[in-house]
């Protein structure tokens, strides 16, 4: 059996489909970003004495106020401040997509 399709329906379609692919490349973008801030996080503080986990078991607790942030520190905020809305917005209408599941 041949199903005839008009044009409004292939628009339709097609921008259905156009849809799925820039919330999948949104959802990539947003993770990348995510990631890499959380992981930039890590490198982010450092002490006069060299990164905190190297210096902390040697300088002590007293260290604690002369951290101060590493060139990293930009990145991790500038991917936490934009990887974590993209992904909570795309969450937040995800139900839409998937008829509720």
């Amino acid at each position: 059996m041949v199903r005839v399709v008009d044009v409004s329906e292939r628009r339709v379609i097609l921008r259905a489909a156009e849809n799925v692919m820039a919330r999948t490349f949104l959802w990539i973008l947003g993770g990348v970003l995510l990631a890499v801030g959380l992981v930039s996080l890590l490198f982010s503080f450092a002490t006069p004495w060299g990164p905190i986990a190297v210096s902390l078991p040697q300088v002590g607790w007293d260290a604690v106020g002369d951290i101060e942030p590493t060139s990293y520190f930009p990145l991790a905020v500038f991917g936490i401040l934009f990887g974590a809305p993209i992904l909570v917005a795309l969450n937040a209408t995800a139900w839409k997509y998937t008829d509720g599941y």
